[in-house]
C-alpha cells in the first residue's frame, strides 16, 4: 500500500512541477532583478513555501527536544532515589 501512495505522490509532483518553474514577473523588464536574491525574499510565491519549510523544520527540532526531555524525566522518575544524581 505504501508503494502505491508513493507512486501517486510522485505522479502528482511530476505533473504539477511545470507550474513551479515561473510565475508572472519573471523575464520582464523590471527595475529590480527578477533573478536576484531580493526577488525571492519579497515575492509571496517564493516566501510562503520557504516559511512553511522553516516552520516544519522548527517544529521537528522542538518536538525532538521535548521528546528527549520527557524521556529523561521518565528515566529519573523510574530510578531509585539513591541512583539519582
Amino acid at each position: 500500500m505504501n508503494r502505491i501512495k508513493l507512486a501517486l505522490v510522485m505522479l502528482v509532483t511530476l505533473t504539477h512541477s511545470s507550474l513551479l518553474f515561473a510565475h508572472p514577473g519573471h523575464g520582464t523588464s523590471q527595475t529590480t532583478n527578477p533573478h536576484g536574491i531580493l526577488h525571492y525574499f519579497t515575492e509571496p510565491v517564493h516566501l510562503i513555501p520557504f516559511a512553511a519549510i522553516a516552520l516544519f523544520a522548527a517544529t521537528v527540532v522542538i518536538g525532538k527536544k521535548l521528546l528527549q526531555r520527557s524521556r529523561v524525566q521518565k528515566q529519573k522518575a523510574t530510578l531509585p532515589p539513591e541512583r539519582r544524581k
